[in-house]
């Protein structure tokens, strides 16, 4: 499957759950600094409400146990959020081509500029 765009749900179980984890590592960045309406160019409203419900309620958790419980008990969700983005994988699970950060750099640029 060499250099095919593979989505989330084309991912084998580790390589999604790796996926996943980088993502929510990446949404805890930007949730904590109040900076994820570059996600609200995607019609998620509805996962990130619940998501952002939980880790509201949660706040206190060590941020290894928060990562846990929201992937544990919004893996749903997040896979949701993912497959609304359809955002390139490695087989691996690591993004294709660019990191979380990069890609967020990439999507404020254009909003920066306007498209």
């Amino acid at each position: 499957m060499q250099n095919q765009d593979l989505t989330i749900n084309d991912l084998d179980e580790h390589a999604q759950q790796t996926a996943l984890t980088d993502f929510v590592k990446f949404y805890l960045r930007h949730y904590k600094t109040n900076d994820l309406e570059i996600l609200s160019q995607y019609k998620v409203d509805y996962a990130m409400n619940d998501i952002n419900m939980y880790l509201y309620a949660n706040k206190n958790f060590h941020p290894d146990e928060l990562v846990a419980g929201v992937l544990g008990l919004k893996h749903d969700l997040f896979v949701s959020i993912l497959s609304t983005m359809d955002i390139a994988f490695n087989e691996n699970g690591s993004l294709k081509d660019t990191t979380w950060e990069g890609w967020y750099q990439q999507e404020y640029a254009k909003v920066v500029e306007g498209k």
